[in-house]
């Protein structure tokens, strides 16, 4: 079983159970998902739902993007469909869930991950996290809801995160408001055993407290100066420009990573962060899946996950190669209603 279902008490607990694929998200586990959520909707008894994993690695590690490598030599495009339409939906139903959803989350929480996470009422987080929305490494964007949750971080750190694909730990989430607890890993299961007879959200937080540390970040608001001066731009290419000038080794590890992405999914991704600003989290989700599906009919995410998780040589051969390359024409592709069917909430 991919997904655990279980409840005690007031508590329903849902856990993710793919250990060999790091608790990848495939199209069977968010419709269980949605399911059970449903279910749990209904359920008088049920006051509180908690997101975990049953591995101590990996919360989710995001989708099994494989699956769409594979499916684009049999020309039916179903799954390309299915996965992104229903997962933003799950996204959605936990955003506006009316029982408080939390998780917690240990070891690595990348894309998909990110969207079972950060959604609910309460993350917590342990101290053992390497969180991330590493997208335009394989041709894609940040999506589930992140364009929304990044482009409302201060002083463009929601930028530099999507643009860099920057893993960062549980201080720095807590620092920048993304998780509200951190709580030693050893520690979760006891945390459970007190939330089984849940009340409301003053008893839930209040034994929450009982577990919490408090961690520094050593970037955030450190950087945040520097981050804010570089990544102010609508423009990927003076983004670049601007981190050459700064020169510190922090501007040197972004400029790298950067020249390693997409051209492609820089730019578009660049464009969804500005418009996500003044958009509501359900026209977010409506402009990521246009998004999804234009990356799904180009060349870009096909060659990353080749470069990536099939061939593994890192070596991607984006088309078009360098950002100049990309023309505005090939960025709103990216954005226009789509023929066969828009994201219905």
């Amino acid at each position: 079983m991919s997904i655990n279902y279980f409840s005690a008490g007031s508590l329903a607990t849902i856990s993710l159970n793919r250990p060999e694929s790091l608790n990848s998200l495939t199209f069977e586990m968010v419709n269980e998902i949605i399911s059970i959520l449903k279910s749990i909707k209904k359920d008088d008894k049920i006051r509180l739902v908690i997101f975990k994993s049953e591995d101590s690695k990996a919360f989710c590690a995001g989708g099994d993007v494989r699956k769409f490598y594979d499916e684009k030599f049999t020309e039916k495009f179903i799954l390309r469909k299915k996965f992104f339409y229903n997962e933003y939906r799950l996204n959605y139903l936990i955003k506006k869930f009316p029982k408080p959803i939390i998780s917690l989350v240990n070891g690595i929480c990348m894309g998909g991950g990110v969207g079972l996470s950060v959604h609910g009422a309460i993350l917590i987080v342990s101290e053992e996290v390497k969180f991330a929305m590493p997208e335009t490494a394989i041709g894609f964007f940040p999506d589930v809801g992140a364009g929304k949750i990044l482009s409302d971080l201060d002083d463009e750190i929601g930028t530099y995160l999507a643009l860099t694909g920057k893993r960062i730990n549980s201080a720095d989430l807590i620092a920048l408001g993304l998780a509200k607890y951190c709580v030693p890993y050893d520690k979760f299961v006891y945390l459970e055993e007190m939330l089984t007879n849940a009340i409301n959200m003053e008893f839930i937080e209040s034994n929450i407290k009982n577990f919490v540390i408090k961690p520094q970040s050593k970037m955030f608001p450190k950087l945040n100066e520097e981050i804010s001066v570089c990544f102010n731009s609508n423009k990927v290419e003076d983004i670049i420009s601007n981190l050459e000038k700064n020169g510190s080794r922090w501007a040197y590890e972004a400029l790298t990573s950067i020249n390693k992405m997409s051209p492609t999914s820089l730019k578009v991704t660049l464009r969804q962060i500005r418009l996500a600003k003044t958009m509501s989290f359900e026209e977010d989700l409506l402009m990521e899946y246009r998004i999804s599906q234009g990356c799904m009919m180009g060349h870009d995410f096909y060659e990353g996950v080749r470069a990536i998780l099939v061939d593994k040589d890192h070596d991607p051969k984006w088309n078009p190669k360098k950002l100049e390359g990309v023309s505005k024409q090939i960025i709103r592709s990216h954005f226009k209603p789509l023929k066969d069917g828009d994201l219905k909430l």
